[in-house]
C-alpha cells in the first residue's frame, strides 16, 4: 500500500513514529475519527488485562461476555478511547510508573484469516518481514519453547522484543515482554481464544532527536474465529508518549493511531490470505 500523504502527515508520521507498538509503524496515514467507548467496552478490556496471567477459568469468565460486547461497540472496524489502566489493574510489580498517565484505547476488526494462522503470525519472529518498513532493528528472543505452543502442546510462550525505530529525525530504543497464550473453549461457541499481552519494560531510549518521551505501552489483544477463515480481533492498549506540545492524549495522536491499526490488520489480511510471508520461529 503506498503513502496517503495529508495535510496532517507531519505529525502523523511522528505520531506513528513514536507509536512504538510491538508491531512497528505503518506506512500509512489515517485520519479515521474514533469516539468514546462504551462502559462494557473499557470494562471487557480491563477484565481480559487482569485476567491473562491467571487459570483459564477465570479467563473464560472475563470474555463471558465478549461477543455481545463486540456487537453492541458498532460496525467494524471499531475505533474508541477507553478508560485508565489504574497501578491494581496493571499487576506488574516490576513497574513503578503511574499507568493513568496513559491514553486508553480500542480497535475491533475482524480478519480474513484463520485462529491458526494468527497464532503462528503473532508469536513469529520475524515481524519486520511480515509488516516490512517498520524497523532499523527488530529481535524477538523467545523465553520459552516455541515449537511447543505452534505444535500445540503448549498452551502459553513468552518472549523478549527489542527493537529500534526511527522516522523524521528521531531514533529510539525500546525492549518489551511480550506472550501469547491459548484458552481452550474461551471463544463464543465453546471454540479456543488465543490472547496475547506486551509491556514496555522501561521507557523508551532516544539516541537520536529531543523533545520527545515514549514512557509506558500495554497492549492487550484477544482473537476468536466466527466464521472459516473470519477472526475477531479485539485490540486493546494504554500509551504514555510526547513529542513536541503533541501527547498519546490529543485526538489527532488517537485519530492516527487507531486508523493505521486498522490498515495493519488489512495487512494482516493480506498476508493471511497470501500466505507469505511465512511465519518463522528460528
Amino acid at each position: 500500500m503506498s503513502p496517503r500523504m495529508t495535510r496532517w502527515a507531519a505529525y502523523a508520521s511522528i505520531a506513528l513514529a513514536i507509536a512504538g507498538c510491538d508491531f512497528g509503524t505503518l506506512d500509512d496515514l489515517s485520519q479515521d475519527k474514533a469516539s468514546s467507548g462504551t462502559s462494557e467496552t473499557s470494562t471487557q478490556s480491563l477484565a481480559l488485562w487482569k485476567a491473562y496471567d491467571k487459570p483459564d477459568d477465570d479467563v473464560k469468565k472475563a470474555v463471558a461476555e465478549i461477543a455481545g460486547v463486540v456487537e453492541r461497540a458498532g460496525g467494524r472496524p471499531v475505533q474508541v478511547t477507553i478508560d485508565d489502566l489504574t497501578k491494581d489493574d496493571l499487576g506488574v510489580p516490576s513497574i513503578t510508573r503511574d499507568p493513568t498517565a496513559c491514553q486508553g484505547m480500542l480497535v475491533i476488526t475482524e480478519l480474513d484469516c484463520s485462529l491458526a494462522q494468527i497464532e503462528k503470525l503473532a508469536v513469529a519472529k520475524n515481524q519486520a518481514d511480515i509488516y516490512p518498513g517498520s524497523y532499523d532493528k527488530y529481535k524477538r528472543t523467545y523465553q520459552t519453547n516455541i515449537q511447543d505452543f505452534v505444535s500445540g502442546s503448549a498452551p502459553t510462550v513468552t518472549w523478549k522484543t527489542e527493537y529500534t525505530v526511527s522516522l523524521l529525525g528521531r531514533t529510539y530504543e525500546a525492549v518489551l515482554t511480550g506472550g501469547a497464550r491459548r484458552v481452550a473453549g474461551a471463544a463464543p461457541g465453546g471454540g479456543a481464544m488465543l490472547v496475547s499481552r506486551t509491556v514496555l519494560d522501561e521507557p523508551a531510549r532516544f539516541v537520536a532527536g529531543g523533545d520527545a518521551e515514549f514512557n509506558q505501552d500495554y497492549q492487550l489483544e484477544a482473537f476468536y474465529e466466527i466464521a472459516p477463515s473470519r477472526v475477531v480481533h479485539y485490540y486493546a492498549l494504554w500509551r504514555e508518549f510526547r513529542v513536541g506540545s503533541l501527547t498519546s492524549s490529543d485526538n489527532l495522536y488517537i485519530n492516527v493511531i487507531l486508523g493505521n491499526l486498522v490498515d495493519f490488520d488489512v495487512r494482516t489480511s493480506k498476508v493471511c490470505r497470501d500466505n507469505t510471508p511465512l511465519p518463522a520461529f528460528e
